[in-house]
């Protein structure tokens, strides 16, 4: 039987490194409730899981825009997942998360996907 929160922690651990490689400035959390809790103007990408424990990355999507009423404060949601059906795509569209990464993720692309989404604010 595979233990979630093991997973979870370690998709966490891997996407941290790749950004940390890359020189992001990381910050990690342990929940989509403390995300809400700590996620500020001063965070440029949030990356969320949607299927995550607790509050699903679809939820945690819709209260980051509730909390930010500026559209230029809002941090780029996205979203890292092993499913990258159509229903999915369109659930993140209309929630607002400005893209979607079909896990497992390499360096080169996260490199590239953060071009990308710095760029053009959206990654479909």
């Amino acid at each position: 039987m595979l233990d979630l929160h093991v997973m979870y922690r370690v998709s966490r651990t891997v996407t941290r490194g790749l950004l940390m490689h890359l020189g992001c400035e990381v910050t990690t959390v342990v929940s989509s409730e403390e995300c809400l809790h700590v996620v500020s103007h001063e965070h440029q990408v949030v990356f969320l899981d949607v299927c995550a424990p607790g509050i699903d990355g679809y939820e945690l999507a819709v209260g980051i825009h509730e909390k930010f009423t500026r559209r230029h404060e809002k941090p780029l949601i996205v979203a890292l997942t092993g499913d990258t059906d159509e229903v999915m795509k369109e659930n993140c569209t209309r929630v607002g998360i400005n893209g979607v990464i079909m896990k497992p993720v390499s360096v080169d692309k996260m490199r590239s996907i953060l071009a990308e989404l710095l760029a053009h604010r959206v990654l479909y």
